[in-house]
């Protein structure tokens, strides 16, 4: 199973705004083989104030879309996960069961609002890590309060022991040059630990594909840097390792 690691994806169908039907998950997950992903953590988003599929039912499906994927050669395998939109009483609910970590792991993929406060974010991460979790910020780059200087995004990194994941196609420029400048830096500065897809659609910018993305980090940062961020680090979620 030598490939790619997405650890944010939206390709459970029918469960959020990711996947519409079970031929569209089958076909984002053609096109991630093509893109050279043999691995996939399902993270469908866990907000409060929305009604979310369940963690039993997370698997439930996860298992019929393998069973489908299985049956058309697709060779991708999939683990369980959730983007967990951050509220109050969080690490309780991880506790619990009920809400996924990635891959059954320690590691917790959580989003904010784009325009966050930086010490509530900060807090956020803090209470995450005093349960015993480790905190992935998902698509970092769009946190204008973490980013816009690099020393604090550093600070929030150095103060609690998080990791950053940020999109492919914002490294690409997709969602448009500001995102790309932000995300390339940060890349360059060695902050980020994941790169993910965060896959909602079979096309367009939304799609599953890293390919690209692998050949600008292969030929800007070098074949470590890349194997570490799409290969060596998302290996270590589903091994329950810290990286």
């Amino acid at each position: 199973m030598d490939g790619f690691t997405d650890i944010h994806c939206h390709v459970l169908p029918m469960v959020d705004d990711g996947a519409e039907s079970m031929e569209m998950a089958l076909n984002m997950l053609e096109i991630a083989a093509e893109e050279g992903i043999r691995k996939m953590i399902l993270t469908p988003h866990q907000k409060a104030d929305r009604k979310c599929v369940t963690p039993e039912g997370i698997v439930r499906r996860m298992i019929l879309l393998q069973q489908e994927a299985d049956k058309k050669g697709i060779p991708v395998k999939l683990y369980p996960g959730n983007e967990i939109f951050y509220r109050h009483g969080l690490g309780e609910l991880l506790e619990q069961g009920k809400i996924r970590t990635l891959a059954d792991s320690h590691y917790v993929l959580v989003e904010f609002l784009p325009g966050e406060d930086y010490g509530y974010i900060r807090d956020a991460l803090n209470r995450i890590i005093s349960f015993g979790y480790w905190p992935i910020v998902a698509h970092v780059e769009r946190y204008l309060n973490v980013v816009k200087e690099l020393h604090k995004t550093a600070e929030l990194k150095e103060d609690t022991g998080c990791y950053f994941q940020v999109n492919s196609a914002s490294v690409l420029g997709e969602y448009g040059l500001k995102e790309k400048t932000i995300t390339r830096r940060l890349l360059k500065e060695g902050l980020i630990n994941f790169i993910g897809t965060d896959a909602h659609r079979s096309e367009g910018k939304r799609s599953p594909r890293l390919k690209e993305c692998a050949q600008w980090l292969y030929k800007k940062l070098g074949t470590e840097c890349m194997d570490k961020l799409l290969i060596g680090n998302p290996e270590a979620v589903i091994e329950d390792k810290i990286i």
